[in-house]
């Protein structure tokens, strides 16, 4: 009788304020969209509750292809209702393709900056990029500086930019504004910190030259472009 009784006092997750019960399957499909659309068949609750803003919004992608072989509708819907929750990830891949890609050039400005304003460390890294190709002195400014906080993250943008490299050979860069990148350090008397060690070709050399800095950070982009 006492476990009976023990049994019946216990809470059950049903019962749990909806707030609550979003997080706890936010903290799910942050960490596995396989374990989110697992508990989304559990029942007409689950089902419901994960459909709010804040999970499409943390879900993980790690599973989805960025450059799917094949057209999938379900897919393409779920993508772009993480985009339209402001999913960081979904974010910076439609921006990325979009962007070297030559399609909807402004759109993809802005969700590669929603997705760097959330924290997105590699967006920042490719948004940093993308300015300094631009071209004009603001855009260049501005893309110096994402590229020097990146490179101060010391092993992050070794991360950030072998993403970005490994994104780039998955499709065919048509923009325009990347054929003729131009240095921006043209100086050849400043000194700069160099290595007697031969170095691999995916490494970028570090320099005491922030204009050289990013020409380093240039050329390791360009080297990986399909067209090259």
């Amino acid at each position: 009788m006492a476990n009976v009784q023990k049994r019946s006092s216990g809470t059950s997750i049903l019962s749990l304020p909806t707030e609550v019960l979003s997080e706890v399957l936010a903290r799910v499909a942050s960490s596995s969209s396989t374990d989110l659309f697992r508990a989304k068949l559990c029942c007409k609750l689950f089902n419901e509750v994960s459909d709010a803003k804040n999970i499409y919004q943390r879900v993980s992608l790690d599973r989805f292809e960025i450059v799917p072989w094949q057209k999938n509708h379900k897919v393409s819907r779920f993508l772009k209702k993480c985009r339209q929750s402001k999913n960081p990830e979904a974010l910076y891949r439609k921006g990325v393709v979009d962007f070297f890609s030559d399609k909807h050039e402004d759109s993809a400005l802005e969700n590669l900056e929603e997705a760097a304003n959330s924290g997105h460390a590699d967006a920042a890294y490719a948004l940093g990029i993308i300015y300094i190709f631009v071209g004009g002195d603001e855009f260049k400014r501005k893309g110096m500086r994402l590229l020097m906080k990146s490179r101060l993250l010391q092993g992050r943008v070794n991360l950030c930019r072998q993403n970005l490299r490994a994104l780039l050979r998955m499709i065919w860069v048509k923009n325009p504004v990347f054929l003729n990148p131009t240095p921006i350090c043209c100086a050849m008397t400043h000194e700069r910190k160099t290595s007697s060690w031969p170095m691999h070709p995916d490494e970028v050399e570090e320099s005491t030259c922030e204009g050289c800095a990013c020409d380093e950070e240039i050329r390791a982009i360009c080297a990986a472009l399909p067209y090259r």
